[in-house]
C-alpha cells in the first residue's frame, strides 16, 4: 500500500509543473477537443465570459483550472466520460 502511495505523490512531483495556459493554449486545447466556448465554459464549469477572459489574455485561470486544462490535454477521452457519452447498456429494464 505504501509503495503504491509513494508512487502516486511521485507522478503528482513530476506533473507538479503545470503549463500557463495562455491564451493561445487555451485556444489550442479547445480545438483538440472540439469545443467552442460555450461547450469549454460548461466542461470547466465557468461562465462563458471567463472563458473569453482567458482566451483574449485578460485573464489568467486560476492554478486549480490550469491542472484541470492539463488533465483534460493529457487524457481527452475523460471529457467523454463526464459528459456520460458512454452508450447504454443493451436492453436495460430497470
Amino acid at each position: 500500500m505504501m509503495n503504491t502511495e509513494n508512487t502516486a505523490l511521485q507522478m503528482i512531483a513530476e506533473a507538479a509543473r503545470c503549463p500557463d495556459y495562455g491564451p493561445d493554449m487555451v485556444k489550442a486545447l479547445m480545438e483538440k477537443l472540439d469545443m467552442n466556448e460555450k461547450g469549454f465554459a460548461l466542461l470547466m464549469n465557468v461562465a462563458p465570459s471567463t472563458v473569453r477572459l482567458w482566451t483574449s489574455g485578460a485573464a489568467q485561470p486560476s492554478g486549480t483550472a490550469r491542472r484541470l486544462m492539463q488533465v483534460y490535454e493529457t487524457g481527452p477521452e475523460i471529457v467523454g466520460k463526464i459528459a456520460g457519452g458512454q452508450p447504454p447498456a443493451e436492453g436495460r429494464d430497470s
